[in-house]
């Protein structure tokens, strides 16, 4: 009797605990603090718990890469946004718990309440599989294909999006308002921001075209027309501070084409050929892009240009010639308008999250 109990014994303690994989986005302090609590919590449940630094990525990494288990969880620690956490099936890759908790509690009370949310819906998971009937038997193994068929591609196979490389592009409409040394002229443009990173600090570049329509100059009894196009290429930094806010600082060049028209000349005098001129700029921007949805975002910023020559246009007049207009070297600007972003992180807001 007494081999026979141990021959039994041991095929029960070689069987391999369910895996419950989950991904902790947060400090150092969170993920330790977190394996530590899960680990604790889950002891009587019999599973093994592997807890892993979500780097800075969104609940999306549970999607792009699915890995065999009883069931995996993401759980937000991160400062600046609402902490809450997320739990699916292994198998079926549906949602066991999704819960916001609140916002004003300690991060030790986080860690806490986010490992009971995990574990309770483990245990909930494991007496759902052991009271449900066993399943089917597995479908016979079809035979391999041919070597020929083997080595066509399979156009259904999308590739994974790598966890260290995650990209954002933006396209930005808005309309924009200057000081070129006359008043205020008002304009409108489009920019493309491309972005990289997976942590709150992003790098990436600007690149924007903006016009001022034609706008009049008086001066002396004269009158000419105004206008202005610009290109610039601005390298930035991009926070997200939190799901919502990520402000962006830009700092780079272009250049500005401009165009002096004379419409009415001095009494006594003759207008002359049109005047353009295209002068570098040095540019730098400050903004803001408050996240409305999924990829839409309000953009609001402001930009400082600086001419890095110097014009002057004249006019003759009985006294001599005499200064007409003289565009700014530093030129205000305001841009207001909307982003749309596409291909990297285009996460809900948290007010979103926690409705569902």
């Amino acid at each position: 009797m007494v081999s026979v109990l141990g021959t039994m014994a041991s095929p029960c303690r070689a069987v391999t605990p369910p895996i419950v994989r989950v991904y902790v986005a947060g400090s150092p302090e969170a993920v330790s603090g977190s394996r530590e609590a899960l680990e604790d919590r889950c002891a009587r449940s019999e599973v093994a718990v592997v807890v892993r630094d979500a780097a800075g990525a969104d609940e999306a990494l549970l999607a792009q890469s699915p890995a065999p288990g009883l069931a995996q969880a993401y759980v937000d620690l991160r400062p600046g946004s609402a902490p809450r956490v997320v739990v699916v099936d292994g198998e079926t890759r549906k949602d066991l718990e999704r819960r916001s908790l609140p916002e004003d509690a300690s991060l030790e009370i986080s860690i806490e309440t986010a490992a009971h949310v995990v574990c309770a819906a483990v245990e909930s998971l494991l007496a759902t599989r052991a009271a449900a009937p066993p399943p089917p038997p597995p479908q016979p193994v079809p035979p391999p294909a041919p070597a020929a068929a083997r080595e066509q591609p399979t156009e259904s196979a999308a590739p994974e999006l790598p966890l260290d490389s995650k990209w954002s592009s933006q396209l930005n409409l808005f309309a924009t308002g200057a000081n070129l040394g006359a008043g205020f002229q008002f304009g409108g443009g489009a920019s493309f921001g491309l972005t990289h990173g997976n942590g709150a600090l992003r790098f990436g570049a600007l690149l924007s075209i903006s016009g001022y329509p034609a706008a009049d100059v008086e001066a002396e009894g004269a009158v000419a027309n105004v206008g202005v196009m610009g290109a610039r290429l601005l390298p930035m930094i991009e926070w997200h501070a939190t799901q919502v806010v990520r402000p962006f600082v830009a700092l780079g060049g272009g250049a500005d084409w401009m165009r002096v028209a004379a419409e009415y000349p001095p009494p006594g005098t003759m207008a002359q050929a049109a005047s353009t001129s295209v002068d570098a700029i040095a540019a730098g921007m400050l903004g803001v892009r408050f996240h409305l949805g999924s990829s839409v975002a309000a953009l609001l910023a402001l930009d400082a240009d600086v001419a890095l020559t110097r014009h002057s246009y004249v006019i003759e007049t009985p006294q001599g010639r005499e200064s007409f207009f003289e565009p700014a070297r530093v030129r205000p600007v305001a841009l207001s308008g909307l982003s749309v972003s596409w291909g990297g992180d285009t996460r809900p807001s948290s007010q979103q999250e926690a409705r569902r």
